[in-house]
């Protein structure tokens, strides 16, 4: 597993009031506020973090929303993990299904409000025990920092007009045959820096200038902040995010994640991400019950339900069960508790000769008192 350093930065630009970009670690979004500077740096040793940052365009109401909608939905898949494991993590499918499923919800949630081409470019980070896999969509990019030179991993898809060729939430289909998400896999080694942009960071600098920044004598924050601040420096209408994650330590063993679902249900567990073939001949064969898939897959939920259910009765018998066992154990503690009070009563009732003596003593003086006080009383007057 490796032992990462995350530091994250994001400035609003002048031209807007709203901040279009995000970036996201440990489930949580960023920026708080909808304007101004924001930073966060974390560090974390879980087997499986997710990194991501969205650079928003199309109007505050609009490229802020999609860029949220992505992260949400890239934390809720990251969760779910097993659903593309079998020995290995099979990424492409992870990243092929949240681009199709992102670029949907994105669609869904910004129609009719912007007649203007809208959407969000995204670089998604996702570390899983020692490995790093990167997917990348739009006008952001990733680069590697190793061994004192700077490889860059995913490429922006722009066009001519330095526009993104390919986003989430346009209007044609996702896949295109020029522009394709770019997808990258390696393996980290300790003191490696991924570093996560948006354009108007990157674009500031060439390679050689990005290297001498990397290998400036600064710590890991104070570098990344350079790099964020003089990308700034003349630009302040624009957006500016910046994400990057320092591998500080590994654990070289093989680490196998434990499987939630292990075993055959594995095998067959349906994909909740996958979106059904809409293919008519497919349909057809579906309808008449060919798709044995299909059916293994509602067999799977039938008996899960089924278990879900004996289980719950199970439960609800047991509480009901120790309800009564504790009524029946409280009822017979009160029972003996008032029969030590009865007992109680019963000795209090017997008299005691001394006290009977002295109540009756006392009771004599009293009434002597009064009679000397009413003779006094007679003699004066």
């Amino acid at each position: 597993m490796a032992k990462l350093l995350m530091f994250g930065l994001t400035d609003s630009g002048t031209s807007s009031k709203v901040n279009e970009d995000t970036f996201s670690c440990q489930g949580r979004i960023y920026p708080d506020m909808i304007s101004g500077h924001e930073e966060k740096s974390v560090g974390s040793t879980d087997y499986s973090q997710l990194y991501v940052i969205t650079e928003g365009f199309g109007g505050p109401t609009v490229g802020d929303l999609s860029g949220r909608v992505a992260q949400s939905l890239a934390h809720e898949m990251a969760n779910n993990l097993d659903a593309f494991r079998s020995d290995t993590l099979d990424f492409e499918a992870f990243a092929q299904e949240f681009l199709t499923e992102a670029d949907h919800r994105i669609k869904l949630q910004i129609k009719n409000k912007s007649k203007q081409p809208a959407g969000t470019s995204l670089c998604l980070l996702l570390i899983d025990g020692n490995e790093a896999y990167v997917v990348n969509i739009g006008s952001t990019s990733s680069f590697l920092f190793r061994e004192d030179e700077v490889l860059r991993l995913t490429k922006p898809n722009l066009g001519q007009n330095g526009m993104p060729a390919i986003w989430l939430g346009q209007d044609g289909p996702l896949e295109q045959k020029q522009h394709q998400p770019s997808i990258n896999h390696l393996t980290l080694t300790p003191g490696d820096i991924i570093l996560l942009t948006t354009h108007s960071v990157y674009s500031a600098y060439s390679c050689a200038e990005l290297k001498q920044e990397f290998i400036s004598p600064d710590a890991f924050t104070g570098t990344i902040r350079s790099i964020h601040e003089n990308s700034v420096k003349g630009r302040e209408r624009t957006n500016h995010t910046t994400l990057a994650v320092k591998v500080q330590n590994l654990d070289l063993n093989h680490v196998t994640p434990r499987l939630v679902n292990a075993g055959k249900a594995q095998d067959t567990m349906p994909n909740p991400y996958k979106r059904p073939n809409q293919n008519p001949s497919q349909t057809q064969d579906y309808k008449s019950g060919s798709y044995r898939e299909k059916e293994a897959a509602e067999d799977l939920y039938d008996n899960a339900l089924r278990a879900a259910s004996r289980a719950a009765s199970a439960a609800q018998e047991h509480n009901s069960q120790g309800s009564r066992n504790m009524q029946d154990g409280n009822h017979r503690q009160g029972r003996e508790y008032m029969d030590d009070f009865d007992d109680n009563s019963d000795l209090s009732k017997e008299e005691n000769p001394f006290s009977t003596f002295f109540r009756s003593l006392l009771l004599g003086f009293l009434i002597g008192l009064v009679l000397l006080l009413i003779v006094w009383i007679f003699l004066i007057g």
